[in-house]
């Protein structure tokens, strides 16, 4: 399932699959992956990309707000 979405992620967006394979090894849904494989199947492709990209996208919002109360 992770090669999928690595796949769905890549030809859903601009990012080349390098970034899309690190975005999603360093998700939640990874760790998810591993521990509950179960769980992670109960939702699609598409659930899981949207959850990703917003994790990320979070993720880097929090990074450039650190990095301008550094200024």
């Amino acid at each position: 399932m992770k090669s999928m979405l690595i796949q769905y992620i890549t030809d859903a967006t601009q990012l080349g699959e390098p970034l899309s394979k690190a975005i999603v090894e360093s998700s939640s849904f990874y760790e998810m992956l591993k521990e509950d494989l179960d769980f992670v199947g109960h939702y699609s492709l598409e659930y899981w990309a949207d959850q990703v990209l917003e994790e990320t996208v979070e993720r880097l919002r929090s990074t450039l707000d650190s990095l301008n109360k550094l200024k």
